[in-house]
């Protein structure tokens, strides 16, 4: 392809240029050459600004979830029966709800050795929960709603959403430049390519510093709520979860993340009606003792 006919598929090409033609330029494009890495680098850009596909929000969780397990304070707890149980009540919650969105590598939770209460929900369904969290639960119904809570994140995007910041706009300054000069300086590569791994720390930000929206979370807490209801859980435990952090108390980890406990239980509104057998509540609160030793 000839470069002027190239940059000029790039200059009128919209924010929003549809993934065929984006990958088809690709494909026309050494990825070694400062073409390549403009349209390569223009592609990931306009998935910023759309939806990702399942396999584009997967590999981005994966690097969230790296670098928050990277932290020394977020380590993984070696509890193989923990981890195993987690996993058997989030699948049990994703399988009973037609509403929690499916994601590229399905579901999977695993547990912090950490006794600050927190959770995190990175993108495409990988789940971290810590023991400090789990301590504030009584029962698998508790840990249900945990679980739920964050397998709602998920569903709605919430982690995705902090992709869509600032450092973008700068990035696209950079991506101007290269198309009017056919060419980026290595230093401008650079700092590209630096703004585009930032998208992924501002992932990694929302869920450890700032936190989402009280609406997002309001959302999740509802959609939880639903989630567990459906999975045939006690649909209260969630609010009984928030009024022992509300009682106790704490700094850092979700209390300074998450809007105050009370607030989210008055969000929830009233309580939905929950007519479960004791039998079956019975069996589940031997299997919490027989597998979360916190």
């Amino acid at each position: 392809m000839k470069r002027h006919l190239l940059w000029g598929a790039l200059l009128v090409l919209p924010i929003a240029a549809c993934a065929e033609v984006m990958n088809a330029l690709e494909s026309m494009t050494d990825e070694n050459t400062a073409e390549g890495k403009i349209i390569r680098g223009a592609n990931r850009l306009r998935k910023s600004f759309q939806d990702l596909d399942p396999s584009e929000e997967h590999f981005i969780g994966r690097s969230v979830a790296a670098q928050i397990l990277a932290m020394p304070e977020y380590r993984l707890a070696d509890d193989k029966a923990a981890a195993t149980y987690l996993n058997r009540i989030g699948q049990a919650l994703v399988a009973t709800n037609d509403g929690v969105r499916r994601t590229f590598a399905d579901y999977r939770f695993a547990l912090l050795d950490t006794t600050e209460v927190n959770a995190f929900a990175c993108p495409g369904g990988l789940i971290l929960v810590s023991r400090g969290l789990l301590q504030k639960t009584a029962s698998e119904d508790e840990v249900a709603a945990v679980l739920a809570h964050e397998i709602a994140h998920v569903t709605h995007k919430h982690g995705l959403a902090a992709i869509q910041n600032g450092n973008l706009m700068e990035a696209f300054k950079y991506l101007g430049a290269g198309a009017a000069q056919a060419a980026l300086s290595a230093e401008d590569m650079q700092k590209l390519t630096g703004l585009f791994d930032d998208s992924v720390k501002d992932v990694v930000a929302t869920l450890v510093t700032s936190g989402y929206s009280r609406d997002a979370e309001a959302e999740a807490d509802g959609s939880g709520r639903e989630f567990l209801t459906n999975a045939g859980y006690d649909p209260q435990a969630l609010s009984r979860v928030l009024q022992k952090m509300d009682d106790v108390g704490g700094q850092g980890g979700m209390f300074a993340t998450h809007p105050a406990p009370q607030d989210r239980i008055a969000s929830l509104g009233s309580p939905l009606p929950f007519d479960g057998s004791p039998v079956a509540a019975e069996t589940r609160l031997q299997r919490y003792r027989q597998n979360l030793k916190l």
